[in-house]
């Protein structure tokens, strides 16, 4: 299975445990260990049910003390648990990813954890290692972390979340989870950021579309070349998209200082309109 294989639901849940990891501190390590973790017990889904009184994402029993069943069925708590027990775990960033994992849950197939191993750092790099520069330090991450974790949720004009979203709704909460102020609207988030020329975006870069009277009028997170998540309009959910489209207007980069860009042969401040 490749990261691409794996479903809104399943990338949503991956990028919740990043996300909580980024939250508590945790290194990259911890994150790996606990989607390989999910991976194993319970496909990455959150499942109402299982072996025993084995119950969400993990697979945690409230018969072992991990809590109540309503408790383990919130990801967020489940989560937590998992590193809790795992950062106890006398030297657990240096023991093989299934010991690891073991230690955390007790299972009677001890080496079924280390199978999942690759995939998992896989979707953690996805998740994390591409972002690289856009905002200092882990900040970056929690910006693609929390816009994965919307996939799915309805499009609602003037939603903040956290069960619905309008286009700049989304991108606004994004970069509050990674501790970044912008703007609400599309038009002012364009005004925000430094501008980056068309063909030197990153991952966690805002991409923008529609110009209009005051300024574009619809905007999204780059997670990959060619591709965002956004939240296109009341007819659609919150989905990954190309951004690859003849109304682009072109791209920011907040939280970022105002260094100079790349020499693209154009003034940043005169990025792609449409039609150009």
């Amino acid at each position: 299975m490749s990261v691409a294989e794996l479903d809104e639901e399943q990338r949503g849940n991956a990028a919740l445990i990043v996300q909580v990891g980024l939250q508590l501190g945790l290194p990259a390590r911890a994150y790996v260990i606990a989607i390989a973790t999910a991976l194993q017990e319970s496909k990455l889904r959150n499942l109402p049910s299982g072996h025993l009184d084995s119950l969400g994402l993990f697979q945690q029993r409230t018969s072992q003390g991990w809590g109540s069943p309503a408790q383990i069925l919130d990801p967020n708590y489940a989560t937590r648990q998992f590193y809790d027990r795992l950062t106890n775990v006398p030297g657990w960033q240096r023991l093989p990813l299934a010991k690891a994992a073991q230690s955390v849950q007790r299972s009677a197939f001890p080496n079924a954890y280390a199978p999942w191993e690759a995939l998992a750092q896989r979707t953690v790099d996805v998740l994390t290692g591409s972002c690289v520069g856009i905002i200092p330090g882990e900040q970056a991450a929690a910006v693609i972390a929390y816009a994965h974790a919307q996939l799915g949720k309805p499009y609602l004009w003037g939603a903040e979340g956290p069960d619905s979203f309008d286009c700049s709704g989304l991108t606004m909460r994004a970069f509050q989870a990674a501790g970044v102020t912008i703007p609400r609207v599309a038009a002012d988030q364009w005004r925000h950021g430094p501008p980056i020329p068309s063909g030197h975006e990153q991952p966690g870069d805002l991409v923008f579309f529609r110009m209009e009277q005051n300024g574009p009028g619809h905007v999204g997170l780059v997670i990959a070349p060619g591709q965002m998540i956004h939240a296109p309009n009341r007819r659609e959910v919150i989905q990954l998209s190309s951004y690859r489209r003849s109304d682009l207007v072109g791209f920011t980069r907040p939280g970022a200082p105002y260094d100079p860009v790349p020499d693209s042969g154009q003034s940043p401040l005169r990025l792609r309109q449409p039609g150009l």
